[in-house]
């Protein structure tokens, strides 16, 4: 009888220790406020916590002082803290670590990821729509329409936007133009970059069929995060232009561009203004100046207002056409 209790008694002992372990790793937040549970990824800047408590919970990184975890966990390191973890996943390492914060080996300022490659990619932009109708003595309806758009990966960049606008002054077309652009920009090192560039446009009531543009050059990116971002470039560009009363001419320019894009308050108010300029090698008395300028705000979620106003210049229009376009 002793020697089946001792049996019994050694087979439930094998059976615990050979019970998975139920880890607790626990989370220091920056108030003082402390969670346990395990630890399942942490991507984009949020970290995922399974707890037997509240199910999983999502903590802001941003927010968590230091992590203790009883297993090792994989963690992705920045290359550089003046790269985003969203920016690239380029040349990011990973270490095996039971330890992340303050006073540890790994700092959480230098996490780009946890048990998760991080992602390599961005892509932002937004689309714009406004439609006016005054009706009475004066009679004008006006509907503009653009978007921008703009995708990373690595060392590559690739950037497109289009706008469109149309007009009415009592029942009669008074204005309409469209534009659409494409760019690629492959950067150097962190800040420069080579770039190509092409671009369509048509304005009827500047008598212009159609502009086509290539070009190329260099870039110079001073600042890129999800609160700043500003970026010049230059170099040579050609351009065809089809005019509807004016012989057609192609000509090569000097071109250059600024982008600059600032969220004054984070999420509240944003400033943006984006130029180019044309300046023929040929004649300096053609040349020609775009640009868009603005502020955005947020409405409700993912929808933001915006006042907006386009500025085109172009110094040797067809005659009897102003030189100024604007909307």
């Amino acid at each position: 009888m002793f020697f089946r209790i001792k049996i019994i008694t050694f087979i439930f002992l094998l059976i615990i220790t050979s019970m998975p372990a139920a880890y607790a790793d626990t989370i220091h937040l920056l108030n003082g406020d402390k969670l346990t549970g395990k630890v399942d990824v942490m991507t984009n800047g949020k970290l995922k916590l399974s707890t037997t408590y509240a199910g999983q919970i999502v903590i802001d990184w941003g927010q968590v002082q230091s992590l203790d975890s009883d297993q090792k966990i994989k963690v992705y390191i920045k290359p550089d803290q003046q790269i985003e973890a969203d920016k690239t996943a380029v040349a990011i390492k990973y270490e095996q670590t039971h330890n992340i914060g303050h006073g540890k080996n790994i700092k959480t300022s230098e996490v780009a990821a946890i048990n998760s490659s991080p992602k390599d990619y961005t892509f932002k932009g937004g689309i714009q729509a406004g439609w006016n109708k005054a009706s009475g003595n004066t009679r004008k309806e006006n509907i503009g329409a653009s978007f921008d758009l703009t995708y990373a990966t690595g060392k590559n960049r690739w950037k497109t936007r289009a706008n469109h606008y149309w007009a009415t002054s009592k029942g009669q077309r008074s204005d309409y133009n469209w534009l659409l652009s494409a760019d690629y920009n492959r950067f150097l090192d962190k800040k420069i970059y080579v770039t190509g560039s092409g671009q369509i446009q048509q304005d009827q009531f500047q008598d212009l069929k159609l502009r086509s543009i290539i070009g190329t050059g260099l870039g110079y990116q001073f600042f890129d995060s999800k609160k700043l971002n500003l970026s010049v470039e230059a170099g040579p560009a050609y351009i065809w232009e089809d005019y509807a009363t004016r012989d057609s001419r192609d000509y090569a320019a000097g071109k250059w561009g600024i982008n600059f894009n600032w969220w004054v308050f984070p999420d509240h108010l944003n400033l943006f203004h984006n130029q180019m300029g044309l300046v023929s090698l040929e004649d300096s008395k053609h040349w020609l100046w775009q640009s868009r300028s603005g502020i955005m705000f947020p409405i409700v979620k993912r929808f933001f207002g915006s006042f907006q106003y386009n500025y085109d210049w172009t110094n040797d229009p067809v005659s009897g056409k102003n030189k100024m376009t604007h909307a």
